[in-house]
């Protein structure tokens, strides 16, 4: 088709290569045609082309884990911070009820959001901490007992040992992002590489292949023809156990339907730069995917969108769908 997004390069990239396998077919087996890459100076041949689809495959799947990854430590520290928020809650509930009038009551902290980011969050943890430090140290009230114990047992050192541990949890998902953003530019100078030689070879073709006018003529396209853009289809999607995602849309009714597309990416949040093709499907198939993309773990979680595809290469997509396995599903018995 052509390309659009990070996803398209793909399917890009293969209508070329089948392109080319055809302009290889006409031409003598001796003399394949090779296209020179401009900035680079260099002539690529089919099969260096082949390796750079394969390359880019590869390196859209390392995007993908690690982006699992990043999804694992996010989800370790929501963990982490649900707990601490629960003892937190109990801390002040045994304020209330034991220190109220005392000079240490006045630095009853108030608990932060669970959404809350590293630094807000972090503080008012801290605060909690100088509280019950304060409260150790002075005189009870009666009925008492210090140290102050909360209901489930926590001491102020183990809620201190849970507060470093949820900051290491904070600095290896930082690693994690890093590792995406890394991970990242090593596809986007893969797909640099790509459309290069894509461009090269439409300049190419028609010097090289003129005694073949068809060929010549039905070149694959780098960006859309001009022409409308197609009216996005509703779609709707549902996890499907044990590890699946099924999604249902809607029928295009654009005369120039070529073919309906699921893509999608690891995450929370649907991305134009990760999501990539899942799958494709001709315009008089049935209307659903069923994908285990990105759910291969309990808690995982996915982005996805149904994309429109004209015979133009325009192209719309559906409103972004999520899908999240249960924690608690278990792979079906045989």
């Amino acid at each position: 088709m052509a390309i659009t997004t990070n996803g398209s390069y793909v399917s890009t990239a293969n209508d070329f290569l089948a392109h080319w396998q055809l302009c290889n077919n006409a031409l003598p087996p001796a003399s394949p045609l090779l296209v020179r890459v401009p900035d680079k100076n260099t002539l690529v041949s089919r099969v260096q082309l082949l390796g750079l689809r394969d390359a880019l495959v590869t390196q859209q799947g390392v995007v993908q884990s690690r982006l699992a990854d990043q999804q694992l430590a996010q989800g370790s520290i929501l963990t982490a911070k649900t707990g601490l928020l629960a003892q937190f809650n109990q801390l002040t509930t045994r304020l209330d009820a034991n220190f109220r009038n005392t000079n240490e009551y006045r630095l009853r902290p108030y608990a932060p959001n669970l959404g809350a980011g590293q630094g807000v969050f972090s503080e008012a943890i801290g605060e909690a901490m100088t509280c019950w430090d304060k409260v150790n140290a002075s005189v009870p009230p009666a009925g008492v007992t210090l140290p102050l114990t909360l209901p489930d047992g926590t001491t102020r050192g183990s809620f201190a040992s849970t507060v470093s541990a949820l900051q290491f949890l904070y600095a290896d998902e930082k690693l994690k992002a890093a590792t995406v953003t890394l991970e990242q530019g090593k596809r986007n100078d893969i797909q640099v590489d790509i459309y290069e030689v894509l461009k090269a070879y439409r300049e190419k073709v028609p010097d090289v292949m003129e005694a073949f006018p068809l060929l010549v003529e039905s070149m694959p396209r780098l960006t859309p023809l001009p022409g409308h853009t197609p009216a996005a289809v509703n779609a709707s999607a549902v996890f499907e156990a044990p590890n699946a995602a099924k999604v249902g849309y809607d029928a295009s009714t654009d005369a120039l339907l070529h073919s309906y597309q699921l893509r999608g990416n690891v995450g929370d949040e649907f991305s134009d730069e990760d999501a990539i093709v899942i799958a494709t499907n001709a315009p008089n198939a049935p209307r659903e995917f069923v994908t285990p993309f990105g759910l291969g773990l309990p808690g995982a979680r996915v982005a996805l969108k149904v994309y429109v595809i004209l015979t133009t290469g325009n192209e719309a997509g559906s409103a972004a769908l999520f899908v999240t396995r249960p924690a608690n599903v278990q792979p079906l018995a045989a």
